[in-house]
């Protein structure tokens, strides 16, 4: 990361998983529900791609969506 935002990604899937969850834990509350406009504000904070962070969160469990998919919670 280059002042708070996310420079690259790392390859090693560990080092991956590391930087998702300090973004995760940062963007995130325990109870909150988010639709997708509201979650992509705040992944802005960390990136000018959010749909592509927003993928990975989902691809690493460390978000889900609700059946309809309109709201990404903590699983």
């Amino acid at each position: 990361m280059v002042d708070g935002r996310i420079a690259v990604y790392p390859r090693r899937i560990a080092d991956r998983r590391a930087l998702l969850e300090h973004v995760v834990s940062e963007a995130i509350g325990n109870d909150e529900g988010l639709g997708e406009p509201e979650l992509n504000e705040r992944l802005r904070a960390f990136t000018d791609d959010p749909a592509t962070l927003r993928r990975y969160l989902v691809d690493h469990r460390l978000l889900v969506r609700s059946p309809d998919g309109g709201v990404y919670y903590l699983p």
